[in-house]
């Protein structure tokens, strides 16, 4: 009598808001795809109990495990399990923390052979932070594939950087020139954090970059979050960079604005205060969940938006040198500002979490002024909401350039979070308004953004677009189709 060999999908994400929503969109579509198989999202006690929260209105059968964990033991607070709970310059201690996680994933994927007598297929899926999961795959004969939840333009770029460290190549202008793509020049306002300007071989960020890069060249394909159309120039750097290794853009992965999945909550009124505006009229304005800016950068975006009278949704949160996750104090914003803004029903400050996709999602949002993290810019684009970019960190600044230079709909209104990044009231408004105002320019922006909206959401339809070739070649390839 013949047997059937079990399948089964091992999902690790990286302990990020926005890494946790990309796993459960793949935990999603490998359900759907893979009826009969086993799907399992394995992290530390307080992210699986997290995860689990977010999956519970779906109608989708995921397993969870947990691998025991200790912050304390790693020198973290006690009970910071993921990125929320960090400020950023302390996030290598978290990468560096979940490597030591390597011996009881080994003890569990050993635990799912002997389960199954050894006739398993199982398949590793681990974000690109915890790549050094291949290593079990390895020893166990498991397949394994690296997921990417940036951009492919961001992630070759940022690829190319960390393997150029210790010393970057700067020219006598100032400018960086890449060597793998001598046709990106990238100014030091671009490099962001500032170790990327002073790293040494000893740094710890840079140390973990480069095993992590290591660990990438030994998987057996990179899932990316991106649409082959959409980033096509991005998509061939990506794919020189992974040499030998297929390169599979599944994207977009995003959450929708009528997801039943998410928070139902309306954010201190938020929808409601849209609703009394026009279509296409209001400004949304978020810097993630884990960036921020300095409090005279507040100081000058809020003067801006006073004077361009545009009504604003603006999500915000401490200003660097303070807890992120903390209290927002009025000290922070000019006096009066938002007493103003709420006696004119002009503009609208919510402290802390927003429901961003609803907002993107509602008829009132003309644009998105972001910091241009991936997820944030796939949910406006799919939505059809110009962004405004504000870029902090890591790649963002390289996918508010590919946004701006391949499809024209992204302005960059300023750049930057540290002491020296200038921001000027009058040219954050002379930005603002040149997506907000009723011109021929702002004009051509909205139908270049809702070209890229039909892109992207033709990637996925009737299950014939690249994302769900990709995906199908994908699942083939690890023998799970």
């Amino acid at each position: 009598m013949a047997t059937t060999t079990t399948k089964h999908v091992v999902l690790f994400p990286f302990p990020g808001q926005g890494h946790h929503a990309s796993f459960l969109a793949i935990a999603r579509l490998l359900a759907r795809e893979l009826p009969d198989a086993a799907i399992t999202l394995v992290s530390t006690p307080r992210n699986v109990a997290a995860l689990r929260s977010s999956s519970s209105a779906t109608t989708i059968s995921i397993g969870f495990h947990a691998l025991p964990f200790v912050p304390a033991d790693h020198g973290l607070p006690v009970g910071c399990e993921s990125t929320s709970s960090l400020p950023l310059p302390s996030f290598v201690t978290l990468f560096e923390a979940l490597e030591s996680l390597e011996p009881a994933f080994d003890d569990y994927v050993s635990g799912l052979r002997g389960q199954s007598g050894g006739e398993a297929d199982i398949c590793i899926v681990a974000d690109v932070f915890v790549a050094w999961t291949v290593g079990v795959a390895r020893r166990h004969g498991c397949a394994h594939a690296v997921f990417v939840s940036c951009g492919a333009f961001g992630t070759a770029i940022f690829h190319a950087l960390w393997n150029l460290m210790p010393a970057l190549p700067f020219g006598s202008d100032g400018l960086l020139r890449l060597p793998e793509y001598p046709d990106v020049v990238l100014h030091r306002s671009q490099l962001s954090p500032v170790f990327l300007l002073h790293a040494e071989l000893s740094d710890r960020w840079t140390a973990f970059y480069q095993r992590a890069i290591r660990h990438g060249y030994r998987t057996d394909a990179v899932l990316a979050n991106t649409v082959e159309e959409f980033e096509s120039t991005g998509l061939t750097m990506m794919r020189r960079a992974a040499g030998k290794v297929p390169v599979r853009p599944i994207g977009p992965l995003v959450r929708c604005g009528n997801d039943s999945s998410m928070d139902e909550t309306d954010g201190g009124g938020v929808l409601r205060w849209l609703d009394t505006h026009p279509q296409s009229s209001v400004l949304y304005i978020s810097f993630g969940s884990q960036n921020t800016i300095q409090a005279k950068q507040m100081t000058e975006l809020a003067a801006a938006l006073e004077t361009t009278g545009r009504p604003f949704v603006w999500a915000i949160r401490p200003p660097v040198g303070f807890d992120v996750a903390g209290a927002f104090r009025d000290e922070w914003l000019p006096e009066g500002f938002e007493a103003r803004a709420r006696a004119e029903n002009r503009g609208l400050v919510v402290r802390g979490w927003a429901p961003q996709v609803r907002i993107l999602a509602h008829a009132a949002t003309r644009a998105f002024l972001s910091h241009c993290g991936w997820n944030s810019v796939l949910e406006s684009l799919t939505h059809g909401v110009p962004i405004l970019g504000w870029p902090i960190a890591a790649e963002q600044f390289y996918n508010a350039r590919m946004l701006a230079e391949e499809w024209g709909v992204c302005a960059e209104v300023a750049r930057g979070n540290l002491e020296s990044s200038a921001v000027e009231r009058s040219k954050v408004a002379e930005a603002v308004e040149t997506v907000m105002a009723d011109t021929v320019a702002s004009a051509a922006m909205r139908r270049r953004v809702k070209e890229v909206q039909e892109v992207l959401t033709s990637a996925w339809r009737q299950d014939e677009g690249s994302s769900a070739t990709a995906l199908h070649e994908f699942l083939r390839a690890m023998n799970l189709q």
